[in-house]
This record gives C-alpha cells, structure tokens and sequence, in this order.
C-alpha cells in the first residue's frame, strides 16, 4: 500500500508538472514594436521569432508625430519604437522612455563613437542609434533642366504642379530655414513665422505633401522633384535610374533615428 501511494503521488506530481510545462510552452511572449515603413526585413522579423520563441507583432508608422500620439495615449502597447532625434527629447522631457540597461546590449560597443552621445541624449541614457541620414531633393534628369544646387528651386514656379514636399513639420520647416539663410534649429519666433510664410507662398506650386507615397509617385515619373531622405533616395535610383539625389549647397538636416523602450513596456 505505501509502493501504492509513492506511485500514486509520484504520478499526480508527473501529471502536474506536465501540464504546467505545457501551459508555460504555449505562452509566448510578444512584442509590440513600432517602426518606420521599410526598416526591417520582414523575414528578419521571422528569423527573430523561430530563434527566440517571441513573437512579434509589427505596426509601421509615417511619421514622429503620429508616434507621439501613440506612445503619449493612456492604452500605448508598445515595447520597441524607433523615434527620430528631436522627438527623443520630448519624450524624455515628458517621462515616456524607460532608461537603456546597457549591460544587455553587448553589441552596444559595435556602434561607431561618432553616432553615440549625441545633444538628443547625450549619454545614450534612453536610446541606441539605429538609422542615420540626411535631408535632400530627389529629381528626375528628364524632366529638371535647371541644376538642382538649392533648396530654392522648389519655389520655381516653372515647376508649379510638379513639387512634392514631405509632409513632416520639422523637415519642411528645416529646409525653409536653410533655404532663408537661417539656423536650421533657431526657436526665434521671427525666424519660424518666415519659414511659415515662405511655406505658404510655395502652396500652390506643390503637387502634394506625402510620407511612404513621396517614393512611388517619383519612381513612376508622376512629379519632376520631391524632399525625401537620403535612403528613400538610393531606394528610388536603384528603381528609376533618370532619378538623381541633392543635398543643397544651404545644407540640410542630418538626422537620427533610434531605437528607444517606452516606460510602460511590459517586456523591457
């Protein structure tokens, strides 16, 4: 009877740690992640998921300010964004971002020491640099026959109808400032209500303002020119070779895009 009772228990013990062994097998952890259009293959994604056993449920945005809204609404579900650099600051100074435990990124020390440190987040306390670039105007050769050598050919209104602008608001607004000699960063009041009405003026010249869609309208030779940054732009060319990629000789923005955690992910 005691043999009895010690296989008895020992099966129930067997029974029992079977079926947690099952419930903890099938519950995986996801992760919500938030990104730009085109910035991860998507079979990367995939290759992830079969190493790690975590899935991935993967939402794409068009813009820093629809990822604001996002990460600041009450219900934000999101564990990993990608956020430009201005937009860092702001999460910061709002207390979205949980602090970057940089003893779990090994690779951390691969990154070049030129793009870590920077004004946004000076210590790399909340973000890791991911994608670099810069601000330009793509054209097309066949239907441009002026040099494209300034921000200000996009107020020539030999191109009315043909201009497609990014709709960002600190892209457009950067650009304009550099086209009027200004600081691409001034908070001079002045200087941004300047940038506004040289915006307005252009108006009428401008085909559309556009996000992800600024790519296959120039790819199809739907508009003679387009502000797009600089990896949009190598994408395009390698579609379209009459394309061709400007920074103007004002200069422009050179900007960061980063991979941050918001403070109210449940798998930091």
């Amino acid at each position: 009877m005691k043999k009895l009772k010690t296989i008895i228990c020992l099966a129930l013990a067997l029974m029992l740690s079977l079926s947690l062994f099952a419930c903890g097998g099938s519950k995986k952890a996801t992760l919500n992640v938030l990104n730009w259009g085109d910035y991860i293959d998507p079979q990367l994604l995939k290759q992830f998921e079969n190493e790690t056993g975590i899935a991935v449920k993967y939402t794409t945005m068009t813009s820093n300010e629809e990822m604001l809204v996002k990460l600041a609404s009450a219900d934000n579900i999101y564990d990993v964004c990608f956020p430009s650099d201005y937009l860092i600051e702001k999460l910061v100074a709002d207390d979205l971002l949980a602090p970057i435990d940089k003893n779990s990124i090994p690779n951390l020390k691969n990154i070049d020491p030129r793009y870590l440190n920077l004004s946004f987040d000076p210590d790399n306390t909340y973000s890791v640099p991911y994608m670099w670039g810069t601000v330009g105007i793509l054209y097309n050769k066949t239907m441009v026959t002026d040099p494209v050598d300034s921000w200000n050919i996009l107020w020539d209104e030999k191109y009315a109808g043909q201009i497609l602008m990014y709709d960002s608001m600190r892209d457009t607004i950067g650009i304009t400032l550099k086209k009027l000699g200004l600081d691409i960063n001034t908070r001079n009041e002045a200087d941004i209500l300047a940038a506004q009405e040289a915006l307005i003026a252009q108006k009428p010249l401008v085909r559309a303002y556009l996000t992800d869609d600024i790519k296959m309208e120039l790819i199809n030779g739907s508009a003679a020119m387009g502000v797009v940054y600089s990896g949009d732009a190598v994408y395009c060319i390698s579609e379209n070779p009459d394309l061709a990629y400007v920074v103007p000789k004002e200069g422009s923005n050179v900007w960061f895009d980063n991979i941050i955690i918001p403070k109210t992910s449940k798998h930091t």
